[in-house]
């Protein structure tokens, strides 16, 4: 499983059963990130022989440099700008367009 925050891996910390529900199989699952030490529990169903007993796993030790991002973020372009200014001009034009005619 990959963080939100960072998009580095994740580790299964903690497994313990649930113990609230009618249905036996479903577990809550502690998972931390590698890199930032974001902690994320889920509450997941692993089946009917699922374990009983709360378990616990050492986090792995995490790098000294941080990974690169999984998605690159696009270089800004230079007539981005314009573009936006000018897409709200026709946008607030229609508007003003459409309240006149209903007048």
């Amino acid at each position: 499983m990959r963080c939100l925050s960072c998009g580095a891996e994740m580790d299964l910390i903690e497994v313990v059963p649930d113990t609230t529900k009618m249905v036996r199989g479903y577990e809550h699952q502690t998972w931390q990130c590698s890199s930032c030490a974001e902690i994320e529990r889920r509450l997941v169903f692993s089946g009917s022989n699922g374990s009983s007993r709360p378990q616990k796993f050492p986090p792995r030790e995490r790098p000294a440099t941080p990974p690169a991002p999984l998605i690159p973020s696009p270089a800004p372009r230079a007539d981005q700008g314009a573009e936006i200014a000018s897409a709200w001009r026709r946008t607030f034009a229609k508007l003003r367009a459409r309240q006149a005619n209903k007048s």
